[in-house]
C-alpha cells in the first residue's frame, strides 16, 4: 500500500538525520528486510524511493518552502512531524502525478498513524497554504548564491567551494545537475561473456541503451525500471560501474601479464574492470582496510571468474611492506574522499559541512606517499578521487610531484575526455556530470624515472 511507502519514508528520513548514515544504506537495509513486515509492491518500493530521495535532493527548499507557510520554526517541530510535512510539501510540489488533496490528506492520516495526532491540525493547516501557494512558492528568491542555494538544494559553502574552484555558469551547471537522475551504467564482464552477445540480449529482451562510444563493454539503460530484467540475465555476466571508474580504468592502461595494485579497492568493481583488460593474465593485489571488505571482494571476483585478483588486508596509509616495494607496474589509488562528486546518488554528502573534510587530503596524501613505493621503476602510479574539491585532487597530486622528484606527470590516455572540455591533455583531469555524463571524478597519473 503506498500508505506503507509513505510511512517508511518518514521513518527512513527521521533516521538518516538522527545517525547521519548513508542514504543508500540505509534504505537498502530497510528493503532488505522486507519493508519492516509490510508487503510492499514494485510500485510501493518505486513510491518509498522516489519519496526518501527526492526529500533529500530537496531538503533546503523544501525547508525554505515550509519555514514561509509555518507559525513555528523549523528547530522547535518535531522530528516526525518535520519529515511529514518535509513529505507533503515534496508531493505537492515535485510530484504532478499525486492530488495535492492526496498528498495533504495522506500526510494527516499518517500523523495520527505514527502518533502526531496532536499535530494533524498544524500540518493540514501548512500543506493547505502550499498548496494555495504552488505556482508562487520560490518568486522572492534573489537572483545571488544564496537564492542558487535554496533553488537547487545546495548549501551556499559548497556552491562557493565549486564557484571558486570551477566559476559561475559551472557551479550553477552542477548544482542543476546534482537533483537529477545518474545513469544507469553497465559494465559487461568479459570473462563471462562478448558484449557483442550481451548487446544481442538486451535487445531481444527488449532494453532500451546506448551503446558508450569511447568505453568498450559499457552500456547505459535508458529506463530505470529495466533494471529489473536484467535479473534475468545471470548477473556474473555484467555489473553497475559508472563511466567514470571505467575511465579510470582505461587510464591506467593495465597489461596482460602485468602485476597490478590496487589499494583502496572494496568493493572491487575497479579491480574487476581492469582484470577482464588484461584479459585474466598476470596479477591484481585489491587491498582493503577492513576484512570483510576483503572476503566480499574475494567472493565477487570468483562468481565473475576474475582468478587473477587476490586480497589483502592492510591500511594503505601505514608505511609500506617491504615485500611490496618496487614489486608492481601499475600502482591504483582511488582514495577515501568525500564524495562531492557522487551527489546524484547520496544527496545527502551535500549537506556535510565542507569543514568535515579538512582532514582527508592529509590521509590521501599518506595512502599515495606509501602506494608510490609499491611501483617499479618505470611504473605508473595513478591517484583518483570520486570528489570536486581541489583540496582533495590538485592540490594533493601537485604535492606529491613536489616532494617526489623520481615522479613525474604521465599523460592521461583520455584525449574524448579532454576534448569536450577543450583542453590539451594533460596529467591531471577533472569529470563532470554535466559536460562528461559521468559522477563527479579527479584522476592524476604519474610515472616513477628511479629509485631513489
Amino acid at each position: 500500500m503506498a500508505a506503507n511507502a509513505r510511512r517508511l519514508a518518514v521513518e527512513a528520513l527521521v533516521r538518516i538525520h538522527q545517525e547521519g548514515s548513508y542514504s543508500n544504506t540505509v534504505l537498502d537495509a530497510m528493503l532488505n528486510s522486507g519493508g519492516r513486515g509490510y508487503k510492499l509492491t514494485s510500485a510501493d518500493q518505486a513510491l518509498l524511493s522516489r519519496l526518501y530521495y527526492g526529500v533529500l535532493e530537496r531538503l533546503l527548499t523544501l525547508d525554505y518552502i515550509i519555514e514561509q507557510h509555518s507559525s513555528v520554526k523549523l528547530k522547535k517541530i518535531n522530528p516526525v512531524v518535520l519529515e511529514l510535512l518535509r513529505l507533503g510539501c515534496y508531493q505537492l510540489v515535485y510530484m504532478d502525478k499525486i492530488p495535492p488533496s492526496a498528498a495533504v490528506n495522506e500526510s494527516v492520516k499518517l500523523a495520527k498513524v505514527m502518533r502526531q495526532g496532536r499535530s494533524s491540525g498544524y500540518i493540514n493547516a501548512v500543506l493547505r497554504a502550499i498548496e494555495r501557494g504552488r505556482s508562487h512558492l520560490l518568486d522572492d528568491l534573489t537572483n545571488d548564491i544564496k537564492g542558487l542555494s535554496i533553488k537547487t538544494s545546495c548549501p551556499v559553502e559548497l556552491l562557493k567551494l565549486w564557484k571558486n574552484a570551477y566559476g559561475e555558469e559551472k557551479t550553477r551547471l552542477l548544482a542543476e545537475y546534482v537533483n537529477g537522475n545518474p545513469p544507469n551504467t553497465i559494465r559487461v564482464n568479459t570473462l563471462k561473456m562478448t558484449a557483442n552477445a550481451f548487446e544481442e540480449l538486451l535487445t531481444t529482451k527488449g532494453l532500451a541503451y546506448k551503446k558508450h562510444p569511447h568505453l568498450a563493454s559499457c552500456f547505459d539503460l535508458v529506463e530505470v525500471a529495466s533494471i529489473k530484467r536484467l535479473a534475468q540475465i545471470d548477473q556474473s555476466c555484467y555489473y553497475h560501474q559508472d563511466t567514470a571508474s571505467q575511465y579510470a580504468c582505461k587510464s591506467l592502461e593495465a597489461q596482460p601479464g602485468e602485476s597490478i595494485a590496487d589499494v583502496c579497492a572494496a568493493p572491487g568493481g575497479k579491480s574487476l574492470t581492469i582484470a577482464q583488460m588484461m584479459e585474466n593474465k598476470g596479477e591484481i593485489l585489491s587491498s582493503d582496510i577492513h576484512s570483510y571488505k576483503c572476503d566480499g571482494m574475494e567472493k565477487r571476483a570468483y562468481m565473475m571468474g576474475a582468478s587473477i585478483i587476490r586480497t589483502a588486508i592492510r591500511d594503505a596509509s601505514e608505511p609500506c611492506p617491504e615485500s611490496l616495494t618496487g614489486s608492481f607496474d601499475r600502482v591504483l589509488c582511488d582514495v577515501p574522499c568525500s564524495g562531492l562528486g557522487v551527489i546524484r546518488r547520496k544527496p545527502e554528502i551535500r549537506y556535510k559541512p565542507i569543514g568535515s573534510f579538512k582532514e582527508l587530503p592529509e590521509l590521501q596524501y599518506k595512502i599515495l606517499h606509501e602506494s608510490s613505493k609499491m611501483v617499479k621503476d618505470g611504473g605508473v602510479l595513478q591517484y583518483s578521487t570520486c570528489t570536486l574539491n581541489p583540496a582533495e585532487n590538485e592540490h594533493v597530486a601537485e604535492r606529491f610531484l613536489k616532494e617526489h622528484t623520481n615522479f613525474s606527470p604521465r599523460i592521461l590516455p583520455l584525449r574524448e575526455c579532454f576534448d569536450v572540455l577543450s583542453s590539451k591533455p594533460s596529467h591531471m583531469i577533472s569529470l563532470f556530470p554535466h559536460i562528461h555524463n559521468t559522477d563527479g571524478f579527479f584522476i592524476a597519473g604519474f610515472i616513477k624515472t628511479q629509485t631513489i
